[in-house]
């Protein structure tokens, strides 16, 4: 018999809500969820209940709203999972004032480090064989007197993702896509003028549609072993300057190669508990190349549970029951995931041959939404999503040309 247990989430959103329903699918339990702003999404479900904290990114409200919650759930084990970048590096900062309380289900500091910071994930690459795009880092003090080795178009994001979302500034990207160099400098310098004062990493711009873009999930067990692995195809993305590169629908569509070698990275650094990396096909060279390999699991971690691998499961097998988990179980059935109204998808997606596989998969029962739960349906919730689904529309006519 399972013991009982409360999951906490630190986000929200899409990401924070499919997890939620893993556990609340295999477990029935409702789960704790603590942000620092909520919406309509997570206000209007019966499986958590929401905790509003507007400063929870900062250390000391962080660590008193987890006294607060361990006050107010902790008759149960606590299982804490972060949602969001910047949570869980709080959680692995704190640990040790929280592992009293929580289970926490990250490594420690040096295999988180190896992660967060994009040019010591490329030497990570290096090391275990993965393709990625060429490179460039840039620094408040390199100037402009440089040189790049490749030609634009080119990609500009910063190293450290969670430092850069503290400073936003007019024209604000996650991700910047830059045709010239004159227009490539005058975004450093605002980037630098608004306070940001760590690397950038400039990359050469892989071409190809959403259709050339994969994601790639993982659990790793607290054996430091991988346990599941599932590669999807995105085939629609969001396009929004503040969502570009949210995955809006997949197919799952594993590489073997690849994914062996995401194998050999994570249990060489000896990763634990869920991460989620962000690929893209290149046709030139016909090579995979690898992004970057964020610290939780993806917003679109659904497309493991409705494929059939829960994932809350392996979470409660691992830290709760201490189970032995056999694998790496490479996912190989295709399988259909999307969060967009399937009107967008039969209009945005442009390859025929991907379409039909979609409607097939549809046909077969082989689908899934992350938000379409029969257990949270109340009224106020459907009339939300339904509204929801008319603004989408409205951004993917906006953005999408």
């Amino acid at each position: 018999m399972t013991p009982e247990f409360t999951p906490v989430f630190l986000g929200n959103g899409i990401n924070a809500y499919s997890m939620a329903r893993a556990f609340h699918e295999a477990y029935g339990v409702r789960s704790v969820m603590a942000s620092r702003s909520l919406s309509a999404l997570d206000t209007t479900s019966v499986i958590w209940d929401c905790i509003l904290e507007p400063e929870l990114d900062e250390p000391e409200t962080f660590l008193a709203t987890m006294d607060r919650i361990s006050s107010e759930y902790g008759k149960n084990k606590l299982l804490l999972i972060g949602c969001a970048d910047h949570y869980v590096r709080l959680i692995v900062t704190y640990r040790d004032k929280l592992e009293d309380k929580f289970i926490v289900t990250y490594p420690g500091q040096d295999a988180m480090d190896k992660m967060v910071l994009k040019e010591d994930f490329y030497a990570l690459c290096d090391k275990y064989g993965l393709d990625y795009a060429a490179t460039f880092i840039h620094t408040p003090e390199t100037g402009y007197d440089y040189e790049l080795g490749f030609d634009f178009p080119v990609v500009l994001k910063p190293s450290d993702s969670v430092k850069y979302n503290k400073h936003p500034f007019e024209g604000f990207h996650k991700v910047f896509f830059i045709d010239n160099r004159e227009e490539l400098d005058e975004t450093l310098k605002k980037i630098y003028a608004a306070g940001y004062d760590d690397h950038m990493v400039i990359q050469d711009m892989v071409p190809g549609e959403d259709t050339s873009i994969y994601d790639l999930h993982a659990y790793v067990g607290t054996d430091h072993k991988v346990k599941m692995m599932n590669m999807g195809n995105v085939v629609l993305e969001e396009h929004g300057p503040t969502t570009v590169g949210n995955n809006a629908a997949t197919i799952v569509a594993p590489n073997m190669e690849v994914m062996e070698k995401v194998t050999a990275l994570l249990e060489g650094i000896g990763w634990e508990g869920a991460c989620d990396g962000d690929i893209k096909y290149d046709a030139r060279d016909g090579k995979y190349k690898m992004f970057e390999i964020n610290i939780r699991q993806g917003r679109s971690n659904y497309r493991i549970t409705g494929g059939g691998d829960n994932l809350a499961e392996l979470y409660v097998r691992d830290y709760i029951l201490r189970e032995d988990i056999p694998g790496p179980k490479y996912v190989t059935e295709p399988f259909f995931w999307h969060v967009v109204p399937m009107g967008i998808v039969n209009k945005y997606v442009k390859d025929k041959a991907v379409l039909k596989q979609i409607r097939e998969l549809v046909k077969q029962g082989k689908v899934c939404d992350s938000l379409d739960y029969s257990k949270d349906r109340k009224l106020k919730r459907l009339v939300y999503l339904k509204l929801r689904d008319i603004n989408l529309f409205r951004k993917y006519k906006m953005y999408m040309k």
